[in-house]
């Protein structure tokens, strides 16, 4: 039987899809986290754990039957520096990916599933995004995804089996990031201001759904496209949120702002050192952003199970039960 190897496996992520593994009779000695010492203490499962750092080619030992997951990488929810954000997030994101490549490369592994991100598509041209939408990055962020994409792109010419699963907007109990300054308004009952009117669709991703296609893609054989991954389209972010708000019987209110303005004070605000919101993230909030999946279900017969409101509100109730 295959070894699972998760690099960059102690996130929220790589947990969902360790616990998966588990419930598909996947013996806890095949499967291995491999992430940084910090980040492994908080794993408590009986199976194997490594440190890893793939930005220093620090790699667990791979055989030729192993399946790797790479989910490692640097993103908006770490501390980010103010100066050569690029060369910061390539040193992980790009680096670290090439590491793991010729890794895999040399132990002839069976396949490697990469999550990079739909931030490698920038604004949408059309919507819904199909797979081979152009790749115009909005940040530093999505560039070292798409770089790190076509590396995997090249390692197919290897020999090495890849496949690329780019989601949405990871959600579900236990995330956070973006979403805490959201729900902590909400628990508040403070406004909630929105950039543009509210009537734009955004779409999110479970990730349960996140972890079954990665055992999909595995059990596929590893496909070597670029696939979707997101919910199936709901209701806009305004009914979204009023949803949300009803729920949890908070007296938020919904405020429209002018989306030229706001960006426009959001990009100042960034320029300053004051980031409230990157980049690649105000410069879609207007914009329906709904990336397709029917590739996805083509190749790997997968179907999100669960819906943006589903997904928002247990993490809500998730982060209130916790905080």
């Amino acid at each position: 039987m295959s070894r699972w190897v998760l690099l960059g496996g102690a996130g929220f992520t790589g947990k969902k899809i360790t616990e998966k593994l588990i419930k598909n009779k996947i013996p806890y000695n095949k499967i291995i986290i491999a992430d940084k010492e910090k980040a492994l203490n908080n794993i408590k499962l009986p199976i194997q754990l490594e440190k890893c750092d793939i930005s220093n080619n620090i790699l667990p030992k791979l055989k030729k039957s192993d399946i790797i997951l790479h989910l490692a990488a640097r993103q908006y929810q770490n501390k980010i520096p103010s100066f050569n954000q690029l060369d910061w997030f390539r040193k992980v994101n790009v680096i670290g990916t090439k590491f793991i490549i010729n890794e895999c490369i040399k132990k002839n592994v069976k396949g490697l599933i990469y999550f990079s991100s739909d931030m490698v598509y920038g604004l949408p041209q059309y919507t819904p995004l199909k797979s081979n939408h152009p790749r115009k990055p909005l940040g530093p962020y999505g560039q070292s995804k798409l770089e790190a994409e076509d590396l995997c792109t090249k390692a197919r010419k290897k020999g090495l089996k890849t496949t690329i699963l780019r989601p949405r907007l990871i959600m579900g109990a236990g995330r956070l990031g973006i979403m805490e300054k959201l729900f902590t308004a909400i628990s508040k009952n403070r406004p909630i201001p929105l950039i543009g009117n509210g009537d734009n669709c955004y779409q999110m991703v479970s990730v349960d759904d996140c972890a079954n296609a990665a055992i999909k893609v595995a059990d596929k054989d590893f496909p070597e496209v670029a696939l979707n991954l997101g919910s199936v389209p709901g209701p806009n972010i305004k009914t979204l949120l009023n949803t949300l708000i009803k729920k949890v019987d908070s007296k938020s209110r919904l405020i429209p702002l002018p989306s030229f303005f706001v960006k426009n004070a959001l990009k100042f605000l960034d320029n300053i050192g004051l980031t409230v919101l990157y980049p690649e993230q105000y410069k879609i909030a207007n914009k329906n952003y709904i990336v397709d999946i029917s590739d996805t279900y083509s190749t790997l017969r997968w179907k999100p199970k669960y819906s943006d409101k589903d997904m928002i509100i247990d993490a809500y109730e998730f982060w209130k039960n916790n905080k």
